[in-house]
């Protein structure tokens, strides 16, 4: 699909990766902490990124790499993960599945919760 040394290529390539890390970010980045998910790793060091996150995001580009060429060109295999990993990121992000990713946390350090507790004054009648 792309050759290294044509430029075209090379930036459809990061076209289709960014878009796939965009996707990615849309779907969950109301609970996991993205920012720290796509952090990146220099040459030397050990790779500490979520694998399942890099094989979704490879899933994803490669599926966006395809479509570029058009829908009847696409692998049946490749359209059957890609609706894997699209289904697996809208069960994250409603959070009906759980993830080993780092939560978001707001300034206090209080990690993201559906659960919210709140109450008022009761009122009182007695006069």
């Amino acid at each position: 699909m792309t050759s290294p040394n044509d430029w075209y290529s090379t930036a459809k390539l990061v076209r289709a990766e960014q878009t796939a890390i965009s996707q990615i970010r849309n779907r969950i980045a109301a609970r996991y902490d993205c920012a720290a998910i796509f952090l990146g790793f220099s040459e030397g060091e050990t790779d500490t990124r979520d694998q399942w996150i890099v094989t979704i995001t490879i899933d994803l580009t490669l599926y966006h790499l395809y479509s570029q060429t058009g829908m009847k060109d696409i692998p049946e295999h490749r359209s059957q993960r890609y609706q894997d990993a699209v289904d697996w990121l809208k069960d994250v992000g409603n959070g009906t599945t759980p993830a080993d990713l780092p939560v978001v946390v707001d300034s206090a350090g209080d990690q993201y919760s559906d659960v919210r507790i709140w109450g008022r004054e009761p009122i009182d009648h007695k006069y």
